[in-house]
């Protein structure tokens, strides 16, 4: 399948858009012809399926801790999800168990954040996570190079 890009969050709240925003910019990039987009407003169990397919996952959220803007990235490795927790609030190690339990393959994973000023209901980014984009599609380019 090559490359699984994962935008998730809200955009009608502001900063929380910030995955469906790098999915677009993605979108547009030299990496189109081996990059599958998804975008949801929350990580469910049906993705667990087209993450088992892939030769590299990338997961990308808003954090609100830190400072607005800044960056994180981490590897994600599997773990087991608490009972009770498949329908709402699946983490990213979460689905990377359940491609591993279900599907027998779970490929290597990375989650990016980048810390949100505002999550208001509002369409749109605020500055600060609007200047952090180019940074953040630099360094996702970076870990889609070694894949």
């Amino acid at each position: 399948m090559g490359i699984l890009f994962i935008g998730y969050g809200n955009p009608l709240r502001e900063d929380d858009g910030v995955g469906w925003a790098a999915a677009e910019m993605l979108f547009h990039t030299d990496h189109r012809s081996r990059l599958t987009v998804e975008t949801t407003h929350q990580l469910l169990p049906e993705l667990a399926d087209p993450i088992s397919q892939a030769d590299l996952v990338i997961f990308v959220d808003a954090a609100v801790d830190g400072e607005p803007g800044e960056i994180r990235c981490q590897a994600v490795r599997p773990f087991p999800q608490p009972p009770g927790a498949f329908s709402h609030h699946v983490s990213p190690a979460g689905l990377l168990q359940m491609a591993q339990e279900l599907y027998g393959r779970c490929p290597p994973a990375y989650l990016f954040t980048v810390t949100a000023a505002s999550m208001g209901f509002d369409e749109g980014l605020s500055p600060a996570v609007t200047a952090a984009l180019p940074e953040l599609l630099r360094q996702i380019e970076e870990v889609m190079g070694g894949a």
